[in-house]
């Protein structure tokens, strides 16, 4: 996983040990910091933006998007990849978790940035160093 979400969601219905969620989420927000660093020293400095609200969007408002965003993607990684009574719709996983991303991205991204995954936030967070309205991408989610 890359998403704390979906560790979360793997937890919840049994599939790995709380330890193993712990150790994931460590690397997830590591690797999303990491990732950021590198992305801002590769372009020569410069601003590695966060995430942020439109104007108009309050922060309950996109803890709502957040909240219904990744519920349909942790529903559709769950009920594709990782539920054992799946069958033969794994085959589709990857597209159908593709499509739903794209599809919250569209109906979101205008909103709040539709990030559906709180480590895909704090890297940007962090190495900006802007934490306006960040809580709303781990109450969300």
């Amino acid at each position: 996983h890359v998403n704390p979400a979906v560790t979360f969601g793997a937890f919840i219905g049994g599939h790995i040990t709380l330890l193993r969620g712990i150790l994931y989420w460590i690397a997830q927000l590591l690797g999303s910091v990491v990732a950021c660093l590198l992305l801002k020293f590769s372009t020569g400095g410069l601003e590695t933006s966060a995430f942020a609200l439109s104007s108009g969007v309050s922060s309950w408002n996109a803890v709502v998007f957040e909240i219904v965003m990744t519920f349909g993607l942790v529903y559709t990684v769950y009920a594709t990849a990782v539920d054992p009574k799946k069958g033969n719709i794994g085959i589709i996983a990857p597209i159908a978790i593709g499509f739903i991303v794209g599809a919250n991205i569209l109906a979101g991204g205008a909103f709040d940035g539709a990030s559906m995954n709180p480590a895909v936030s704090f890297g940007p967070a962090v190495v900006s160093w802007t934490w306006t309205n960040h809580w709303v991408y781990w109450a969300g989610p």
